[in-house]
């Protein structure tokens, strides 16, 4: 049995931004996830992760956001149009540079972000309990190597 740890809050706080960032979107893309939010259809997975990412980076760009989450343009303008005909994503021309679009919570956008940032950190504090940080650090490692390596041989393709 795995002895049990309490986690710091800064650990917490790093394996959410892991899980945000490490993309479990991309192996839950099609799941229809209940954020428990009233009058609203159940959203995937993807556009959840997508609130999330707008919500701790207000005023992202798309371009960024199809850079982090590795979907493409159209797909992506796709969902934030979803999102904005729900009413929970706001899209605003940058003051600098009118081809350039910042993204930003509207009211409900936001209430599903702090839904849905808890229950990541609850996640992110479970797996800890068990997981040392350690294990976590190793495993980012791990990712990080693969992740060039794949990235330097497509280069060469």
């Amino acid at each position: 049995m795995a002895k049990t740890v309490q986690p710091s809050q800064a650990d917490i706080d790093r394996l959410t931004t892991l899980l945000i960032h490490g993309h479990l979107t991309d192996i839950y893309a099609l799941q229809k996830v209940n954020v428990g939010a009233a009058n609203l259809t159940k959203l995937s997975l993807r556009d959840i992760l997508l609130i999330t990412e707008i919500g701790l980076e207000p005023n992202v760009t798309s371009s960024k956001l199809s850079r982090m989450f590795r979907i493409s343009s159209p797909l992506l303008s796709t969902r934030i149009t979803a999102l904005m005909r729900l009413e929970l994503v706001q899209q605003s021309e940058d003051l600098t540079d009118r081809r350039v679009h910042n993204l930003t919570l509207l009211p409900k956008g936001t209430e599903i972000f702090d839904a849905w940032y808890a229950r990541l950190q609850e996640l992110a504090k479970q797996i800890l309990t068990v997981f040392p940080r350690e294990n976590v650090d190793n495993l980012e490692s791990n990712i990080d190597f693969l992740l060039n390596t794949i990235n330097g041989y497509l280069k060469d393709i």
